[in-house]
């Protein structure tokens, strides 16, 4: 919906919220045909229009055209591209098998086309017009007509508040009390936990609150939370459950906003709602939000009725599960695995892009690290344990389903492809090898066309972020860290490949941040000694943390460095216009990447980020109950300047492409080729 500015002449009168339009926990009132919602009662409030809702959808869906027009000018760029060196090649066979290292890069671009274009048809899709179908109406119905609702919080040794909180907010929900309960999955035997689930048993409505403690059998897969919740299951009864994370926090109107999708919808297996965090560090440097994700592809799928389960905040219908035999155990990550059971046996999701959860995000980066390479892992085992399932002649999946099920996979191996391009075009710039074939003049038109594809991406990728909030920050973040996970996807691939029954190891990850902040703390403390030791003192800060960007420390020192000796020798007088442009054109490259890989290192090494999980209840809102509180802004990353040298990065490197162009297209019937025109303007 549309902002207005408030009408300033107008006395606001705001009244406890029964309007859909203020997502269900702040306060509202209505005039011509606008609503406004505030925070509290008689503040200001932020006014939106009612008949704007169509007017936004024709935004964003000229926007979508914008994009999908953009997109296929660049996949048809980057064909072409790729067209032509193969044709080049074709002409100069003997030289280009001389040189290896052509044909290495080729296999990455013709890679790195394959990925796009999987990319390709997430853009592709339609944004979901799904229509507003407000709040489930619990007045005019009975009781028996509302359905029923079991809330599943599987904990695993959280810090016990952690799970408090996130009890309290589900059986604050609104919704009636004799309808719904909330399940207190303990996996890590928390006497506290079960000591306030016992108490607060006490206080609720009879059987509001279950506490189940699974027992384990030695030996006997348990199936980490998978396992935690079809247990739960065998204690319900419920018509729909809720899949809880312990540490996301329900907003009162989940149900109410979430019921109405799936209710009278016999096809629809889930509701999903995308996640938001209440302790993204400023700026989001690890880019734990996932914008594009929540806001553009998994919107966009929605279209097609096909968005995967995330983990938690999503509302089966108990039915559907009972089909496929409970939650999938096949994987660590049993939320897209058990999504496309249900895709597969003909149901659909629903996604309802509003923010009704709100928990936490990994506080260190060993916890972030760990936390993508069980997806990383979880991706791998759902495809060996379901792909002739779901690729096969018997699958009911639709050709796009089978090509988002394949890219769910396929995308992780492509950290193998930016680990090989960038080694090997080191290497070449390191030894001088030659990145051309044929004539001066046949470079210079593979240039031209090399140059058009990059910047027809450039400005692609620009474009589908444009609508988002803080879309120059999160962009850039994005980018970032398609580089910077190289080595950690490339861990978890070959863990799975070399040693998949390893795999299916799990570690929680409060126990990873628990270990993490212990050594971070030990670290703290031998820095401060008075009189340190410094190798005791690098030892550990390497033992401590930097190991864990010990690739990325060795990438930035041995690409830069390389860097810096070639423009050393291209500087010279005997260096010609070739060697020069090679230096230049790979140099921004490796500025650019070596860039995206420091970020885990300046992460690591930024002061104070080791003492944000004790001021952790600082971050949220309570009621007088003690039940916390939020609104969808809360969950905004706030802007860092820290993101405006890789702004700045971004747009000199698609100048310098521009430039390139420019020179290509301009010199492209001069007979004096590369040596003797463009490449000196260009490249001294």
């Amino acid at each position: 919906m549309g902002s207005l500015q408030p009408r300033l002449d107008v006395q606001y009168e705001a009244v406890k919220n029964e309007d859909d339009e203020c997502n269900g926990l702040i306060y509202s009132t209505k005039f011509d045909g606008i609503v406004c919602c505030s925070k509290e009662l008689n503040s200001i409030p932020k006014c939106t229009s009612v008949s704007s809702a169509t007017s936004v959808q024709a935004a964003l869906f000229k926007h979508y055209l914008l994009c999908s027009f953009l997109t296929i000018i660049s996949v048809a760029l980057q064909i072409y591209y790729l067209v032509s060196r193969f044709y080049l090649y074709a002409k100069y066979p003997i030289e280009v098998l001389s040189r290896p290292w052509l044909l290495l890069v080729l296999l990455c671009e013709c890679l790195y086309l394959c990925c796009t274009l999987l990319t390709t048809v997430d853009n592709l899709l339609p944004p979901s017009r799904r229509p507003q179908l407000g709040l489930f109406d619990i007045k005019t119905r009975s009781n028996e007509e509302c359905p029923t609702v079991d809330v599943f919080i599987p904990c695993c040794k959280e810090p016990t508040d952690v799970p408090i909180e996130s009890v309290k907010a589900a059986l604050a929900l609104d919704y009636p009390q004799d309808r719904f309960k909330v399940f207190v999955l303990d996996d890590g035997a928390d006497d506290e936990l079960r000591a306030f689930c016992q108490a607060l048993q006490v206080e609720t409505a009879a059987g509001k609150l279950e506490y189940i403690r699974r027992i384990k059998v030695k030996g006997v897969p348990n199936h980490f939370k998978c396992g935690n919740m079809n247990n739960g299951l065998k204690h319900s009864n419920a018509e729909y459950v809720v899949m809880m994370d312990a540490d996301m926090i329900l907003q009162s109107s989940f149900l109410r906003r979430t019921l109405p999708h799936i209710v009278d919808a016999p096809d629809v297996a889930f509701v999903q709602v995308p996640q938001s965090f209440y302790n993204l560090p400023i700026g989001d440097p690890l880019h734990d939000s996932c914008m594009l994700g929540y806001n553009r592809v998994l919107l966009h799928r929605d279209s097609l009725g096909t968005t995967t389960c995330v983990g938690t905040g999503a509302l089966f219908r108990r039915k559907c599960l009972d089909e496929i035999g409970g939650f999938q155990p096949q994987s660590i990550t049993e939320d897209t695995m058990t999504a496309y059971m249900l895709f597969n046996q003909g149901y659909k999701s629903v996604y309802l892009n509003e923010k009704l959860q709100f928990g936490l995000t990994p506080w260190t980066f060993e916890g972030f690290v760990k936390q993508r390479l069980r997806w990383t892992t979880g991706a791998m085992q759902q495809f060996a344990a379901s792909w002739k399932t779901c690729l096969g002649k018997n699958s009911k999946l639709n050709f796009v389903q089978k090509v988002l099920y394949f890219h769910h996979t396929a995308f992780y191996f492509m950290a193998f492809n930016n680990a090989i391009l960038a080694t090997v075009l080191l290497a070449c710039l390191a030894f001088d090898l030659k990145l051309s074939v044929g004539t001066d003049q046949e470079a210079l038109q593979l240039v031209g066309c090399l140059a058009m594809n990059l910047i027809a991406s450039r400005i692609t990728f620009i474009c589908l972020w444009s609508n988002m909030s803080q879309s120059i920050q999160m962009r850039n973040r994005d980018e970032s860290m398609f580089w910077w996970m190289t080595p950690y996807y490339m861990q978890a691939c070959a863990n799975s490949i070399f040693n998949f029954n390893a795999s299916f190891s799990f570690v929680p990850t409060s126990n990873i941040d628990s270990s993490a902040a212990a050594s971070a703390a030990g670290f703290k403390s031998a820095s401060s000694s008075h009189k340190p030791n410094w190798i005791n003192y690098l030892k550990k800060l390497y033992s401590s943390q930097l190991k864990l960007v010990r690739f990325h420390l060795m990438y930035v020192i041995v690409s830069l460095g390389v860097l810096l000796a070639r423009f050393y020798h291209a500087s010279g007088i005997s260096a010609n216009c070739s060697e020069k442009f090679l230096v230049i054109g790979l140099g921004v490259f490796f500025i650019s990447t070596a860039a995206h890989m420091l970020v885990p290192v300046v992460y690591i090494l930024s002061p104070g980020r080791n003492i944000r999980a004790k001021q952790r209840k600082s971050f949220l809102r309570y009621d007088a109950n003690g039940v916390p509180q939020f609104t969808p802004e809360d969950g905004l990353p706030k802007w860092s300047w820290t993101v405006v040298p890789y702004e700045i990065l971004s747009m000199l490197t698609l100048l310098f492409w521009i430039v390139v162009l420019f020179f290509a297209i301009t010199n492209s019937h001069s007979s004096n080729g590369i040596t003797e025109s463009w490449c000196k303007q260009l490249a001294w």
